[in-house]
């Protein structure tokens, strides 16, 4: 066996291990969106009044507004203009807060694993023809 066979099976083994993640990874994520849908961005008015703050906002839908509780207002930085995540489905539902991050890196990590299975294809087909 020389170099060239050697590399060949090396980078098919890699290729079907990172074609194998990069599905498992990318239908997790597509999992995750189905079960938890878009959220978009939008931003958020607070307004303080004597009963609690109230955060309105606008969607596609038209005019939103919910109550915050204590500890979101806590957390609001700039009441004007605060940043803010409406579910696409359900505009009634605000976030004060970007949606977590999980869902983006399971589907980058995904991506990643599928063009590490492309090049180890690549590879393998150059060495095939090379060889």
């Amino acid at each position: 066996m020389n170099a060239a066979d050697t590399v060949s099976v090396i980078a098919e083994v890699i290729g079907w291990f990172a074609l194998a993640a990069g599905l498992v990874l990318l239908s997790l994520a597509l999992l995750i969106r189905l079960a938890d849908g878009r959220w978009l961005r939008t931003e958020a008015v607070v307004i303080d009044e004597d009963g609690g703050s109230v955060v309105r906002w606008f969607t596609d839908d038209g005019f939103q507004s919910r109550r915050l509780s204590e500890d979101e207002r806590a957390h609001v930085t700039r009441p004007d203009e605060e940043p803010a995540y409406y579910k696409e489905r359900e505009p009634y539902r605000l976030r004060l807060h970007e949606p977590p991050p999980g869902r983006r890196v399971i589907r980058i990590l995904g991506i990643v694993f599928i063009g590490i299975a492309a090049a180890s294809a690549a590879v393998g087909l150059v060495l095939m023809f090379a060889g």
